[in-house]
């Protein structure tokens, strides 16, 4: 805990934080992490002043939570689910909201096989008959895992940890999963399937997809009447994913032989639950991530993971942001840098109530960054509404909130020169712009155009643009009546269509113009237009 001099961040700790966790937080100066806090009053009182909150599945994020929260910038779920968060009342108020999707791929997949191991050679029930004093050997009979097919549904890391695993036990993999790469998935020694035709091949179905609208109940009855007679269901990952009264019916029949489960929909369940009371059922106490390593790991990761979120070194595993593994945030940031700049001068510069914007990326390390380039322009684009805070994360629904269209084009500009490239057209009542920018090698952020003026300028601080006549004189008489208001320029860049015709100045200055001087420039019958901006 720092004094309040060297405070930069308070940070507070709502459930349960394991003490890897802890560490990672003391090392950090200038940090004052408050927790675990008991109870919702309490942490209600303490969230006006708080920077982060680090929670686990106990603490429901809603309104009444967010409403007592006006300093929130980051929430860091200690875990995989995002379950009790509102991510969308988060986004809309511009808070950052993290997991841990990858922290317990290992131990839910490592669950996953002793779960089905309990079920395929009788485990607990052959415990619990010694513990009787009971010696069942030749009643008790199993099935071998060796040749029966594993299903998959979900051929995410988890997926993907779960088939590996089935490999060293002599099971072929069938996957479905709308949304995998089918030559990734050939690769990987699987064979991708419809829904249907999974259900109906599967000697062994696990669920390892995330609980979603589309994914809530669809193990119900018709799924399970699908399923291959005598077939085994294991569930480590959400318990939503199950109809648990079709389950039942279907243990019941016959259908189904086996039911492993690490959830249930109501936590902790009823002692009378007909699912635990089943012969055919293993449960646990969703125990699915609950291993020294896993949890040290998981409380590292989302301590680290808020720290450079705070800071503005990182936003890995952000859920309502568009970053991805395969489009990590260091190799986008000065990309955004620059989209949050041609936003800003887009923003300043729009003559009316903005109703479209338009990108266009060029470069192929720039385009993987699309949807976050997007989100910063119009970040930078946005006038704050209503006090609400304007950021990459709350810029896209407030766009929408707005009426605002976006869109990606093509040739907005004809720039060929710029191997990684930025453009932009904002639209709005009666009239549109565009603009466009680039990284130079030194990874300096550049304006380069200027609707049809090529320039190259520095979008930075106060900024005097003019649009006039190229004639001489024109700059020396700008020149001199800042010089007379004692306003020092930092930079001129100048660009023009045609010599004779119009050009345009982009002015950097090391303080603001008084809006004195601005209207003698207007007045000057060589200059069209001219305003003043900060970028």
């Amino acid at each position: 805990m720092g004094d309040a001099g060297s405070l930069r961040w308070r940070i507070l700790i709502a459930d349960h934080l394991p003490e890897a966790g802890w560490e990672v937080l003391r090392a950090e100066p200038g940090i004052e992490a408050i927790g675990p806090i008991a109870d919702r009053a309490t942490l209600l009182a303490a969230l006006p002043e708080a920077d982060a909150l680090i929670l686990r599945a106990a603490t429901q994020v809603d309104a009444e939570l967010l409403d007592a929260a006006p300093r929130l910038r980051v929430i860091g779920r200690a875990g995989a689910s995002l379950d009790g968060i509102d991510l969308d009342a988060c986004t809309e108020r511009g808070i950052l909201v993290q997991s841990v999707p990858y922290a317990n791929v290992d131990a839910v997949a490592e669950l996953t096989f002793g779960l089905l191991l309990a079920a395929a050679r009788g485990i607990p029930q052959g415990y619990a008959a010694l513990r009787r004093g009971e010696f069942p050997r030749h009643t008790m009979l199993g099935f071998q895992l060796h040749g029966k097919q594993l299903g998959l549904i979900g051929f995410g890391r988890l997926g993907r940890a779960v088939a590996e695993r089935a490999r060293a036990f002599g099971m072929p993999v069938l996957v479905y999963d709308p949304y995998v790469d089918l030559s990734f998935a050939q690769e990987q020694g699987v064979e991708v399937l419809g829904l249907g035709e999974l259900l109906n091949r599967a000697d062994v179905l696990s669920l390892n997809t995330v609980l979603t609208e589309q994914t809530h109940h669809m193990i119900d009855g018709e799924a399970l009447a699908r399923m291959k007679p005598g077939a085994t269901l294991v569930n480590c990952t959400h318990a939503g994913l199950i109809d648990e009264v079709a389950l039942l019916a279907a243990l019941d029949s016959g259908r189904l032989a086996w039911a492993a489960l690490d959830t249930l929909q109501q936590e902790p369940p009823a002692p009378d639950h007909p699912l635990l009371a089943h012969p055919r059922v293993v449960a646990l106490p969703h125990l699915n991530q609950n291993t020294v390593e896993s949890q040290a790991d998981t409380g590292r990761t989302i301590a680290r993971d808020v720290l450079d979120a705070l800071s503005g070194r990182d936003y890995r595993a952000a859920a309502n942001l568009p970053f991805a593994a395969d489009a990590p945030y260091p190799e986008a940031a000065p990309y955004l840098r620059l989209a949050e700049k041609l936003g800003r001068l887009q923003g300043q510069l729009a003559d009316g109530w903005i109703e479209r914007l338009e990108v266009e990326v060029l470069g192929e390390q720039p385009s993987r960054h699309v949807r976050a380039i997007a989100a910063c322009l119009l970040a930078g684009m946005l006038r704050p509404a209503s006090g609400r805070r304007v950021n990459w994360i709350s810029a896209p629904p407030l766009a929408r909130s707005q009426g605002i269209q976006t869109a990606q084009a093509r040739d907005l500009v004809q720039l060929g020169d710029y191997p990684n490239l930025l453009a932009c057209r904002l639209s709005w009542e009666g009239g549109s712009r565009t603009v466009a920018g680039a990284l130079f090698a030194n990874g300096e952020a550049r304006l380069v155009q200027y609707e049809g003026f090529r320039i190259d300028a520095h979008p930075e601080g106060p900024v005097l643009i003019i649009e006039n006549d190229d004639r001489a004189g024109v700059i020396g008489r700008v020149g001199m009546l800042l010089g007379e208001a004692g306003v020092n320029i930092a930079s001129w860049r100048y660009g023009r269509q045609r010599i004779g015709g119009r050009a345009l100045s982009f002015i950097n200055l090391d303080q603001a113009l008084p809006e004195a001087l601005l209207g003698r420039l207007r007045a000057s019958p060589e200059i069209h237009r001219a305003r003043q901006l900060r970028l």
